[in-house]
């Protein structure tokens, strides 16, 4: 069904919403459906409704059309029909639903009118009108490709009309009237084939009667007729009465054609190329019975389509095995074609490939049409078919081309991705079969766990598994259950304050005049610590900038909270104002100067980001504090150092170039008009005005927040920093105006700092940074090297080792540090009976000795005597000293002269 109806057994429906005068005055009779019970209107002898189940389709191989057509064709035949007949044709809306909260996809025509329209809160954009409506669902993507119908994407054509008490354009009749004629006078349909079913509708709140219209077997479009408001099981009459129809483009099509299958109707010139280099023949024959007998059957399940594929097998007196062979080529290829056109939608309407939110199903599309391709033997990667698909829509959807570039390389880096999954998949696999208990093989869980979390494929995990693992046969409605909810209600759910009666809405007096500082206003009601006001300046934490603060007469005002449409100005310290008295406010003007930097700032970087990086880029989360702001854009990749130079580089340039920044208030179909979806970077707005806030060539959104009036009141951005947080989301973080200055500042202290610390000057520092790295890991080496002489024993083979008096005495000179010196000599002296007698001659000469408790020597007055002779100083205690001097030269004679005194303190020791 094109919509969702109700059966009729189940509301109580009067017959009376059906009998139309259309109907009556043009000799349609009323029938009942022998098998389903439905009624219908007809002006043929029919004894069933004329919908599969309950009869085949007649249409396959018999048109219904006077005249074959592409969906192109279809599509305008529609449009200019309803354009004759006094509608408005209006562009369709983006395939994502961005300007609601409650869904991530356009599912239905009517989604581009909910809630504002519908609600009454906002006018339509035409009364009546006619649109295609690009749609998505995923409920039956299982089915994709194997029914001869079932698609992810497709177009519903329709015409809406908005009846209120003030406007009456026309109801069921001409509703009716309308279908009827574009079906038998444009198309040339025989109309006593038609069928017009009785059915109820209900969803969303809503519900009314509406009428199936069903030729050939096939539901080509419903009427709805939305009257009722549905709450707790009761109806109540809305306010307005929509004509909510939905014309099956797709299936409008086949009927034209009457083919095998509507793939073969719809995918044009993309299906042939894909054929020919599958090089796929498929039987007519065997195609036509098989969307036949599955349109007698409601496909759900694999055990469904097994028994689909038996009685098709069956009725043609071939086997099952012969069946497969002849049709599963093409159902890959069929499910290539829905999915690559599906793909070039979503990612031109700003979709990026991710495992979280619209991204998820993005993927989903791209890894299952590559196993498809993969199922084929067809080398021809993913990509270049969904290119096809642009070069076969753009004459109808231009925005396609326009986007040609960045669509292409969103598919090119998720095959990429995938080529990196199957390449470590094995291994996944075996290691979640080895954490098994008991070798229990992988259930369902295990297989949506490796989907979800590693992209692994349930048949990737079958070849790889060592045991048989049973594949649900729903696997991809499941997933994609799992990943419809959106975040309409929000995931960190903060408990709203709440105020003890009704006040009248805040007069938000910051959207006339942002730079007011100073205001009076009245006292309405005081709440606890919370005073309310009937009018402000002060801005209520929103849209991710923080709240002002400042003073509210004496009182200190620490942050404005928005409770519904009342702004309540929270006080530290005691309350002294007076309901009913004026009272005088003053804005903490510095904390909202840089407010206002940050979130014109937030709106620079995100315009300058789709300049550079593509048109996917969208505003994911922001927030706007003093000291900097944070904006997260969806994006497939890190951003390198080259690409953040440059995104710096262009937000500058954009703050030196005094950009021009406007804000006001628009209508809402004016604003969606003038700037396209687009503008809901930030999530759903509400509301029939929405504030728009423009920089001049560069970027326009829908917006709440507080702004500067020029970019070059902004003064300096500096991109402070860039990180992935979730698959298909990069945050970057920045400071604008002083906030910036003083980073820099900060930075370049740390840089000196630094300097200092190693030596050098701040424009070698890099270098010097490098030869430390560099010392360092040589030292590393060289402490390894003497730990394994170290666990050698005597050092037998080795000439930095010796043995005098039964103690072990290991000298080495390194070129390393005084501090690698210490490490290697701990470490040496932590074995017993053991003198470690080590020099470098890095920066001078330095010089350890040091012995393990159980060796009874004075280290300290050994290194004395020995910097006497050689020049330096030293000291410590008699089991570890240390000590330099200028001459590096010396340490080998350092050591020399250490030996000969530590071997006469032994020696002279041993003799007393």
């Amino acid at each position: 069904m094109l919509y969702l109806s109700v059966l009729q057994s189940s509301v109580d429906m009067d017959e009376k919403e059906f009998e139309l005068q259309f109907f009556t005055s043009n000799g349609f009779h009323r029938s009942q459906c022998k098998l389903c019970k439905r009624f219908f209107w007809t002006l043929g002898e029919h004894d069933t409704c004329g919908e599969s189940p309950c009869i085949e389709y007649t249409f396959i191989g018999n048109p219904v059309f006077k005249q074959k057509m592409s969906l192109h064709e279809m599509r305008e035949s529609f449009l200019s029909f309803l354009e004759k007949n006094g509608h408005t044709r209006i562009n369709r809306y983006p395939i994502t639903a961005r300007w609601r909260d409650d869904v991530f996809f356009t599912q239905a025509s009517i989604y581009d009118f909910q809630p504002w329209v519908i609600n009454g809160v906002v006018d339509p954009p035409a009364n009546p009108l006619a649109i295609s409506q690009t749609c998505i669902r995923f409920n039956d993507i299982d089915n994709v490709g194997r029914t001869g119908s079932h698609l992810t994407m497709f177009e519903m054509m329709a015409h809406h009309v908005f009846n209120t008490r003030k406007k009456q354009v026309y109801w069921k009749d001409r509703t009716v009237e309308l279908c009827h004629e574009f079906l038998t006078k444009v198309h040339g349909a025989d109309p006593k084939i038609i069928r017009y079913v009785e059915e109820w509708w209900e969803g969303g709140g809503n519900a009314g009667p509406c009428v199936e219209v069903i030729i050939g077997g096939v539901e080509a479009a419903t009427l709805v007729f939305m009257q009722y408001v549905t709450k707790d099981g009761q109806r109540f009459p809305m306010d307005m009465q929509v004509v909510d129809t939905g014309y099956g483009l797709e299936r409008l099509t086949w009927l034209s054609h009457g083919t095998p299958t509507a793939y073969d109707a719809i995918f044009g010139d993309v299906l042939q190329k894909l054929e020919q280099i599958a090089d796929i023949r498929g039987d007519q024959k065997i195609l036509g019975e098989y969307s036949r007998v599955a349109g007698l059957m409601k496909v759900k399940t694999s055990m469904d389509l097994r028994q689909l594929r038996a009685n098709t097998a069956k009725r043609l007196g071939i086997s099952v095995e012969e069946l497969l062979r002849q049709v599963e080529p093409l159902e890959n290829a069929y499910n290539i074609c829905d999915h690559s056109r599906a793909l070039a939608f979503l990612l031109s309407d700003g979709v990026v490939p991710s495992n979280v939110k619209r991204g998820y199903f993005a993927r989903l599309l791209i890894r299952r049409g590559i196993r498809a391709l993969k199922r084929l033997e067809v080398e021809t990667p993913l990509s270049e078919i969904v290119g096809w698909q642009i070069d076969y829509l753009k004459p109808d959807f231009p925005e396609l081309a326009e986007n040609r570039d960045d669509i292409l390389l969103l598919v090119k880096v998720e095959e990429e991705r995938y080529s990196e999954t199957v390449a470590r998949g094995k291994a996944i696999v075996q290691r979640l079969e080895a954490s098994k208990k008991n070798g229990e093989p992988l259930g369902v869980g295990d297989l949506i766990e490796m989907y979800d979390s590693n992209g692994i494929t349930p048949d990737l995990v079958q070849e790889f598994a060592s045991k048989p693992v049973s594949v649900p046969d729903d696997f991809y409605i499941q997933v994609s259950k799992k990943h419809e909810k959106t975040d309409s209600v929000d995931e960190e759910h903060v408990e709203e304050s709440k105020l003890s009666k009704e006040y009248p809405p805040t007069n938000l007096a910051f959207y006339k005049d942002s730079y007011k500082q100073k205001f009076r206003a009245k006292v309405i009601g005081i709440e606890g610590q919370a005073i309310i006001l009937d009018k402000t300046f002060f801005y209520a934490e929103s849209g991710g900038q923080e709240s002002d603060s400042g003073y509210i007469g004496d009182m200190k005002m620490a942050r404005a909270e928005k409770i519904g449409s009342v702004v309540a100005h929270f006080i530290e310290g005691p309350m002294t104002a007076k309901e009913g008295k004026l009272i005088t406010s003053r804005i903490d003007w510095d904390r909202r100067r840089a407010l206002m930097r940050h979130h014109t700032a937030t709106h620079i970087v995100n315009g300058v980001c789709r300049r550079i990086l593509g048109n996917h880029i969208y505003q994911t989360g922001a927030n706007k504090s003093v000291d900097s702001a944070r904006l997260d854009i969806t994006h497939y990749a890190d951003l390198s150092k080259e690409q953040l130079d440059r995104i710096e580089n262009e937000a500058n340039k954009a703050v030196l170039d005094a950009l021009k920044i406007s804000s006001k208030f628009v209508e809402r179909n004016q604003a969606e008009k003038r700037y396209g979806f687009r503008l809901y970077q930030g999530g759903a707005v509400p509301g029939r005005d929405i504030r728009v806030i423009n920089i001049d060539g560069l970027d326009v959104e829908a917006c709440g927040g507080t702004h500067c009036k020029n970019t070059s009141e902004v003064g300096m951005i500096r991109i402070l920093g860039a990180r992935r947080i979730q698959d298909g989301v990069v945050r970057m973080e920045f400071a604008a105006g002083l906030a910036a200055v003083e980073q820099i500042q900060k930075m370049g202290h740390s840089i000196k700092e630094t300097a200092q610390l190693v030596n050098s000057s701040i424009d070698t520092v890099p270098s010097a940074v490098q030869k430390l790295l560099a010392d360092m890991k040589e030292s590393r080496k060289e402490i390894d090297k003497l730990k394994k002489e170290v666990a050698g024993g005597t050092g037998s083979g080795s000439s930095d080792a010796v043995t005098i008096g039964g103690v072990r005495i290991i000298k080495n000179i390194r070129h390393v540090e005084l501090r690698d010196l210490t490490h290697m000599a701990r470490e040496l002296i932590s074995n017993s009976n053991t003198i470690a007698v080590l020099a470098s001659g890095s920066h001078g000469l330095k010089m350890i000795i040091a012995r393990s408790e159980d060796v009874d020597v004075d280290c300290s007055r050994i290194l004395g005597d020995v910097f006497a002779k050689v020049g330096g100083t030293g000291g410590g205690k008699p089991d570890f000293a240390q000590g330099g001097g200028p001459h590096a030269s010396k340490a080998d004679e350092a050591i020399e002269l250490a030996l000969s005194e530590i071997r006469k303190d032994i020696e002279s020791r041993g003799k007393s």
